[in-house]
């Protein structure tokens, strides 16, 4: 049977099963066979970071030149002065590399460098040329960035391309134009160059990036004699000379979700050997490659950690960045000391800026363990919010730690059967049932907290809301208060929410809600050739259908309800429409860009469209400035109750009864819900929450009292400078002011986001891989309406009953 239905979008899988978006190392444990983990052991990975002092402004990267040099580089955008340095290991003696490039005051240059395997530096060189226009300053506070033509100014810039080989002691040896680069030019003539790799023998290995990399082999002469052969990679990710003779590419390959190939440094033709990184104990993703040192052939630096490869492919931790208290950042470059000490170039992201910091990793004495009490977080992936926030409390809190264990290593995805195989959540349910539970978990599927509620695995937070100091029930969102309690208990807190629900026009529905006979009666009587959503498809509708049958599963009482009268008159109803892949010829542009124009629902051509709410300035945009002057209303999905509208909730918090030290827990939990210290009038008081409108209803109101003044910044003089809120037109190819909200209108959306309490249907990954096999079978016709209700019935009925 052909699969078909590929995905259940927010609605469904992305909420099911949520994919890690980063490497974990080490071999996988299933459990710890009863066995509670000593600090010691669950920090066996931690080291200890001292900042280095180097007096070094904006480094960008680290490189050994020889075992008592290092090579510093600095970022800047034009390199007039010398930004390269040579040190010793202590970083105690700086010198910087006298260089002449030849570079004139006004030029603008942008500069990649790296060491040879020879010792020379080798510099690429970007010069930009801006003609006869002069380039405008896009940091003056007055420049108006709505107005100024950036497609028509970017389209008289040239840029030329230089290769350096330089010498140590700052003398340039060649410099050679690079030439062959055009047939990597994009669509509008320009060639963009990323990292570059000396090799030795005279070649150099760049990255030219597109929509699919290309790692071309330049020689120090400046011309291309081709590219990496043999990877057959569909991404690359990294490259590195891991040794004399051997370059290793890390990336996704033929027959391997995620893989290092090995490529031979002196013919640049691949290898036989291939390092599959999940059999190495690495999760699916991939990280930077180093050289690597003592029994590591090769070192890889993901957001989670710094792992070790060894010859056989076996691979471990070695440094947990959050463990280490370097968990909110990337790394750049790392340099392996000859004690076992590391130094790396590491960027903060939270930091503004963009250079980086040394820093010198120490592994800790195990003396300091033995009187730490870590406290463990089970999460779904590598989330950069939870990791900042617990590098907070871990710096700030002596004799307590929380440690991150991340989940998504147990995500195992079958492409072929597109059907997950093994997931996060299933093992996270296994280890709480069996007793071998994290402290604590934060989690996007509230179906793993529902299907465990009746066996009093979890806190009820109200108890600690009810006497807490600091946080109060009253400071949480009602709506969410209310969503989030099951059998009368407050099992989880989400940090942020977002709604989702449909548009609509009043002349062609006039009441608030709508049953499915209404949407799909309303549907019928539009003009032939108005579609019902942006794209009519098998898949979409049901989704639809999905989200809107929020109450098809009572994981209270373990019953479920597929079999009602509703499910089946939308199941019909989704049946008559084509499948995706029949629907959409992606190779003709034209007709995918008429299809998924932001213009037909106003235009009439579209009934309903997706509204998602996540903050309040997106929202003026749609309602003031897509909307305008027409009569629109959100009617949410079909029988859902409420408004319509369904909540999708960000990172919910949970704390396990049977945790180590609870009351800890929750000091952790209410960081999520703190009021920022800082004067906010002094900020600016506009402010995007990346996971949606705030959980604490001070924050919210305070968003929303925003929304109906001009927003404005801080200038460098502590100057308040307002600007317009704006919508980008279309139809119109310009962006177009619009006004903040007024009182009626803030009250208005207020009330609407007030009012759903709805939280939109999830199932854990049992029952998603139950749906996804019965929705293939109908949509490939190999089954009825009648039979797939029986059978999801039958099926998720049996498995409720056995998870009770």
């Amino acid at each position: 049977m052909k699969k078909t239905f590929t995905r259940i979008t927010a609605l469904t899988a992305a909420l099911a099963l949520i994919a890690g978006t980063a490497a974990s190392c080490g071999k996988k444990e299933d459990s710890n066979n009863g066995k509670v983990k000593t600090a010691k052991e669950l920090m066996a990975a931690s080291y200890k970071a001292v900042e280095i002092d180097t007096d070094v402004d904006n480094i960008n990267t680290i490189d050994r030149i020889d075992e008592n040099r290092i090579l510093i580089s600095t970022f800047s955008e034009r390199q007039n002065a010398p930004t390269l340095y040579i040190s010793d290991n202590e970083f105690k003696d700086i010198k910087p590399i006298e260089i002449d490039f030849g570079v004139k005051e006004d030029d603008e240059v942008n500069f990649n460098t790296a060491v040879s395997p020879d010792g020379n530096i080798m510099a690429f060189a970007t010069f930009v040329d801006f003609g006869d226009q002069k380039k405008p300053d896009f940091d003056d506070p007055s420049f108006d960035y709505e107005s100024f033509d950036f497609e028509e100014f970017y389209s008289h810039v040239k840029y030329n391309y230089k290769l350096y080989t330089v010498d140590l002691d700052g003398n340039i040896k060649s410099e050679n134009d690079i030439t062959g680069l055009d047939e990597y030019a994009d669509e509008d003539g320009d060639v963009h160059i990323g990292r570059m790799y000396p090799c030795g023998g005279d070649k150099v290995i760049c990255e030219v990036y597109s929509m699919d990399n290309k790692y071309v082999i330049l020689g120090t002469d400046g011309k291309i004699s081709g590219e990496l052969d043999g990877l057959d990679a569909s991404y690359i990710e990294s490259v590195a000379l891991i040794d004399d003779e051997t370059i290793a590419a890390a990336g996704y390959f033929k027959n391997y979700d995620a893989a290092v190939k090995y490529v031979d440094a002196n013919t640049l033709k691949a290898k036989d050997d291939t390092v599959d990184l999940k059999k190495a104990g690495l999760s699916d993703n991939i990280g930077t490659i180093f050289a690597g040192s003592g029994d590591y052939k090769f070192l890889m630096s993901t957001s989670t950690a710094l792992c070790g490869i060894k010859e056989d492919g076996s691979g471990e931790e070695i440094i947990n960045w959050l463990d280490s208290d370097l968990g909110n950042g990337g790394v750049n470059s790392i340099v392996s000391m000859e004690n076992g000490d590391y130094v790396i170039a590491y960027q903060d992201y939270t930091s503004g800026t963009n250079g980086s910091t040394l820093y010198r990793l120490t592994k800790r004495d195990v003396s300091e363990m033995e009187n730490t009490k870590v406290i463990t977080i089970g999460v779904m992936y590598d989330n950069p919010d939870i990791k900042s926030k617990v590098q907070e409390f871990n710096k700030s809190h002596d004799g307590v730690r929380f440690k991150m264990v991340d989940y998504s290593k147990y995500d195992d995805y079958d492409e072929e059967k597109e059907r997950y195989t093994s997931s996060g959540e299933g093992q996270l349910k296994n280890d709480i049932v069996s007793g071998n539970a994290p402290d604590m978990i934060v989690c996007q599927n509230q179906a793993l907290i529902k299907n465990l509620a009746n066996k009093g695995l979890f806190v009820d937070l109200s108890e600690y809301l009810s006497k807490d100091s600091d946080i109060k029930t009253d400071d949480i969102m009602p709506n969410i208060l209310e969503a989030c309690k099951i059998g009368g208990k407050l099992l989880s807190l989400p940090t942020a929410f977002q709604i989702q629900t449909y548009a609509i026009k009043a002349k062609n529905f006039d009441k608030d809600t709508w049953t499915i006979d209404e949407m799909i009666d309303t549907y019928k009587k539009q003009p032939e050739g108005t579609s019902l959503t942006y794209l009519d498809s098998k898949e979409t509708i049901s989704e639809m259908l999905l989200s809107s049958m929020c109450g098809c599963i009572d994981y209270e009482k373990r019953t479920c309800s597929f079999d009602s009268p509703e499910f089946k008159k939308f199941l019909d109803f989704a049946n008559e429409f084509p499948k995706q892949d029949e629907l959409i010829d992606w190779e003709d542009q034209k007709a995918v860009n008429e299809m998924f124009n932001n213009d037909n629902f106003m235009k009439d051509k579209q009934l309903i469209d997706n509204v998602y709410l996540y903050d309040f300035e997106s929202y003026i945009g749609q309602y003031k400035g897509r909307f305008g002057d027409e009569d629109v209303k959100f009617i949410g999905g079909p029988s859902v109750g409420g408004n319509g509208g369904v909540l999708m909730l960000s990172e919910s918090l949970a704390i396990l009864t049977n945790s180590t030290d609870k009351d800890t827990c929750w000091e952790l939990v209410k960081e999520f819900f703190k009021t920022p210290e800082e004067d906010e009038e002094e900020s600016g008081m506009n402010r995007y929450y990346i996971g949606g409108f705030p959980a604490i209803k001070s924050k919210f109101d305070k968003m929303a009292d925003t929304a109906t003044k001009k927003p404005y910044y801080i200038d460098e003089n502590g100057k308040k400078v307002e600007y317009n809120y704006s919508y980008y037109d279309q139809s119109k190819n310009k962006s177009v002011d619009v006004d903040p909200l007024t009182e009626d209108e803030k009250k208005e959306i207020v009330d609407y986001i007030m009012n759903t309490t709805t939280i939109v249907d999830n199932f854990d990954p049992e029952i998603q891989n139950i749906i996804m096999e019965e929705a293939d079978a109908f949509f490939e016709g190999e089954k009825s309406s009648e039979e797939i209700i029986s059978s999801l019935q039958s099926r998720i009925s049996l498995l409720l009953s056995e998870q009770g």
